[in-house]
């Protein structure tokens, strides 16, 4: 289309090209770092359900980035969706080798419980952070 002024204007599409056997575009690392980026500033300006929307979309393919499904755990638990959290941690558990984590993927837990309505589970693993907690001091202050 040609407008008065002789410039040719090419209708833009609104989706991408995928390719003719309906595969999903792969999201790349670094696509996925700027999605994770972004929904951490969305989290930390109390945006947790735009936030939640960015980490989905990465999670689909990166289903086990410990780092995203972190982050993840965390959102789903500030916007109230304990059952989703708990999913989210459960898949922690069996990809997060790192002994430093437990401490603090209990007491995510014990959120996650508790906005699922679950209380005296919340508050036994609770209990349980605590006394990880303290044990953790005890041996970094040897």
């Amino acid at each position: 289309m040609v407008d008065r002024n002789g410039l040719q204007h090419v209708p833009a599409t609104l989706t991408p090209e995928a390719s003719k056997s309906g595969d999903i575009l792969s999201i790349s690392g670094p696509e996925r770092d700027l999605l994770c980026a972004l929904s951490y500033v969305h989290l930390a300006c109390g945006q947790s359900a735009q936030s939640l929307a960015l980490l989905r979309i990465a999670a689909r393919e990166h289903s086990h980035d410990v780092d995203l499904l972190r982050i993840l755990a965390y959102t789903l638990i500030a916007e109230g969706l304990g059952d989703e959290a708990l999913d989210v941690l459960d898949r922690l558990d069996a990809v997060d080798v790192h002994p430093s984590s437990r401490v603090p993927m209990t007491l995510l837990r014990s959120h996650a419980l508790r906005h699922a309505g679950r209380m005296n589970e919340a508050r036994d693993v609770f209990q349980r952070y605590v006394s990880l907690r303290a044990s953790t001091a005890f041996i970094n202050q040897r």
